[in-house]
């Protein structure tokens, strides 16, 4: 079976650590960055993304190109400032629509 290949864009300080697990980078400071570095991850076949949050809220008309297909998974994630609110958002929205409600409601 062959191995996924997965990556990791954003700023440099959040994704040295995904590197040293040998796990594919690219630094982004930017949005523009961050979209090259994600079609080129794409483009060499990259199955799992994972995006700092800080970069993939500026990003969602780029984002959902890909959303239609079951790859690239492109997962936000915190960075080394902290979360924003944005993934958890991301996953209630997802949640709703795939059962109907927000389980995560109090």
């Amino acid at each position: 079976m062959d191995k996924m290949k997965i990556a990791a864009v954003g700023e440099h300080s959040s994704v040295i650590l995904f590197h040293t697990a040998g796990i594919a980078t690219r630094s982004a400071s930017d949005i523009e960055e961050a979209e090259r570095a994600i079609r080129q991850f794409v483009k060499e076949g990259y199955e799992i993304i994972f995006l700092s949050e800080r970069l993939a809220e500026g990003m969602e008309e780029e984002l959902k190109r890909y959303r239609a297909s079951a790859y690239p998974l492109i997962l936000p994630i915190p960075d080394r400032a902290g979360p924003t609110g944005y993934s958890m958002n991301k996953i209630t929205e997802n949640m709703e629509k795939a059962i109907g409600t927000n389980i995560f409601e109090s």
